[in-house]
């Protein structure tokens, strides 16, 4: 059976394009039900019958399906297909393609398109669908309505050079506007013979139109020996490791950090966080006002910055209020990415490549360095205020650590979830787990819908902590769960609204604050009926534990809904800033 639909110009080029993504080894398509894009799930649906490791899913709302598309990519690095019709369809991708253009995530946008003759008379479902994405794609295509006149190959090899953008010189998503002229299903047309010829002998080549060598950067050996000598001679010195991509391994820098034998710093969006402990010369937090105090007052003479943004804005004000420090920064994103300023070397390169390179220059051997602060005595007053405290943010964070199981995957909403996360790290626990957040922009949407994508990629079962706001956000993705067999767990964390304003200044303001923390009476256990999933409250520590406890044992979707008040959580937070060193 030819592979290669030949009914009409539209299915030809379906044909085309979806064997050049097969080619490229993509396997991930989510698509958005329309009558423009039918060229290309007919040619979708074809082709499947061939390649039965291809997932086709359905996904009815856009904004949903590019969050998931792009949970796949954080799971796995590697690029998906959004498939949409035209029109206002992938307008509602733009926040997720921000997403992924703030968090190097590769993600490819097919978009079906109308011809640019009825396009620019104002027709129906119409807009002009060209440079839509604008500085937010690191890549663009398109080659106008389909046509004999374009060949095969400059279509495939165009398309090749596409896919390619959406991984180096960093990863990204980009854009490919495909018009397509009515007959739309697969009424028969006359086409040459030659053109025909042409596309059935691309299709039936082995391999991409245009293969692309894999590629990772490396400073070079001079640049990487200037490093190590700043590294070694250093009085003083701070590591900190920030953002991580999920789907890299990380024992290169686990070696690293040892073998520097520097006090070290760990956002929670690492991976890192609690695979180490208060005993491995880590820094527990940035967030303590006495802390920051005092690394203002023995600043460290070098900071060596791993990897993406950190969740703490107070890393930031300490860097800014010590701009002498010697701040070095290793990563792959081509952007500033440097809120305090005061970066004086920046390394674009791969992480893992250019640290295993230093783990060989530097060898065994290097004396230990600490900060001078007495960290034990704090963070065991800070772990007891929370034991003893009631149900609030910290301890819930600390409990779902705390038992949770080894290797396990949380994926972390943002606001007060993703602080209280960051916030906590524990005195003699280690514990390997994966963690995901959404933190290239910081959205609150979308995170039902990203924690699906990422049990596409890894095939396990995934922890989504979420607050009541977000949650609201991405209801219509629970609809997601009734055809995946893998368990997503979500704990949604309900304080009526928008906590994090509380902890604010704003809270000073109350005809604003009831405004900004948008209170909304509501409580979710139809929701979870909806969907079909089942329901645990949680309304005190006892409850969270024992219930957390069923949610491990369980073998299928569940919504936990931990209740808890905003005024006993501001109490907690206040109570732990008043712990002294």
């Amino acid at each position: 059976m030819n592979k290669l639909l030949s009914e009409n110009i539209n299915r030809v080029w379906a044909s085309l394009i979806i064997d050049e993504f097969v080619k490229n080894k993509i396997s991930h398509f989510y698509l958005s039900p329309g009558m423009r894009n039918a060229p290309l799930i007919a040619a979708l649906s074809h082709f499947q019958k061939f390649h039965p490791d291809m997932q086709l899913i359905l996904c009815m709302d856009e904004r949903a399906a590019a969050y998931r598309a792009l949970g796949y990519s954080k799971a796995t690095g590697k690029p998906s297909v959004l498939v949409c019709t035209s029109g206002t369809a992938m307008a509602n991708y733009m926040p997720a393609v921000v997403e992924a253009k703030k968090s190097n995530l590769p993600l490819i946008v097919l978009s079906a398109d109308r011809p640019p003759e009825l396009t620019f008379c104002d027709d129906n479902q119409t807009m002009d669908q060209t440079k839509f994405y604008g500085q937010y794609v690191q890549g663009e295509m398109g080659l106008g309505a389909a046509s004999v006149d374009i060949s095969p190959l400059a279509l495939t090899s165009s398309l090749s050079n596409l896919i390619h953008k959406s991984l180096y010189p960093q990863k990204g998503p980009v854009h490919f506007n495909c018009a397509f002229r009515e007959p739309l299903e697969n009424s028969l047309q006359s086409l040459p013979a030659g053109y025909l010829k042409l596309a059935e002998d691309q299709i039936k080549r082995e391999g991409p139109s245009t293969r692309y060598m894999s590629s990772s950067t490396t400073p070079d050996r001079a640049d990487l020996e200037e490093i190590a000598g700043i590294l070694r001679h250093s009085k003083t010195g701070l590591l900190v490791i920030g953002s991580l991509n999920p789907y890299d391994d990380t024992e290169e820098v686990k070696k690293f950090i040892q073998l520097l034998n520097w006090p070290v710093y760990f956002d929670v969006s690492s991976s890192l966080k609690y695979a180490f402990n208060l005993s491995d010369n880590a820094l527990p937090t940035f967030d303590h006002p006495e802390v920051q105090d005092a690394l203002v007052k023995n600043p460290p003479e070098t900071v060596f910055h791993i990897g993406g943004r950190l969740t703490s804005k107070h890393y930031y004000s300490f860097l800014k209020q010590v701009p002498a420090i010697n701040l070095m920064t290793l990563s792959r994103n081509l952007e500033k990415e440097d809120p305090s300023h005061h970066t004086k070397m920046r390394i674009n390169a791969d992480i893992n490549s250019s640290i295993r390179a230093l783990n060989e220059l530097l060898g065994p051997g290097l004396p230990k360095k600490k900060i001078q602060i007495e960290f034990e005595s704090f963070t065991k007053q800070k772990m007891n205020l929370i034991d003893e405290g009631p149900l609030a943010y910290p301890s819930i964070s600390k409990t779902i650590i705390d038992k949770i199981k080894n290797e396990s995957i949380l994926y972390i909403g943002n606001s007060t979830v993703v602080r209280s996360f960051d916030a906590y790290f524990s005195h003699e626990n280690r514990k390997n787990l994966t963690v995901a957040t959404n933190r290239g922009v910081s959205g609150i949407e979308g995170f039902i819908a990203s924690s699906a994508g990422f049990i596409d990629g890894k095939q396990k079962e995934v922890y989504l902590i979420i607050g009541d706001v977000a949650f609201i956000h991405d209801l219509n993705s629970l609809y997601f769960l009734k055809d995946m067999k893998t368990p997503l767990k979500i704990l949604l964390i309900n304080n009526d609204g928008g906590g994090i304003f509380t902890l604010l200044p704003i809270h000073k303001e109350q005809d604003v604050l009831k405004y900004i923390t948008s209170p909304h009476g509501q409580t979710f256990e139809k929701a979870a009926a909806l969907a079909g999933i089942s329901y645990l409250p949680v309304r005190n520590r006892e409850e969270l534990n024992s219930r957390f406890q069923d949610l491990q044992n369980s073998k299928a979707h569940a919504l936990m809904e931990i209740f808890i008040d905003h005024e006993t959580n501001k109490n907690v937070y206040d109570k732990l800033r008043t712990i002294k060193l």
